[in-house]
């Protein structure tokens, strides 16, 4: 191979790693709010709604 084949190479291959890198992060934002959406008190389906949908209170 040509040097500038080789110099091509070594920057896909950089860049290639940032991706991993930022992908790996957008992983673990992920999972993280995963299981801060997990962690939630869960409503009760069954239970009467204290809101209409515009916002308004029940009565």
């Amino acid at each position: 191979m040509n040097e500038q084949a080789i110099s091509l190479l070594q920057q896909i291959l950089e860049q290639q790693q940032k991706q991993t890198s930022l992908l790996e992060t957008i992983a673990g934002q992920n999972l993280a709010l995963i299981e801060a959406l997990a962690d939630e008190d869960e409503a009760d389906p069954d239970a009467t709604p204290k809101t209409y949908l515009s916002g308004a209170p029940c009565r």
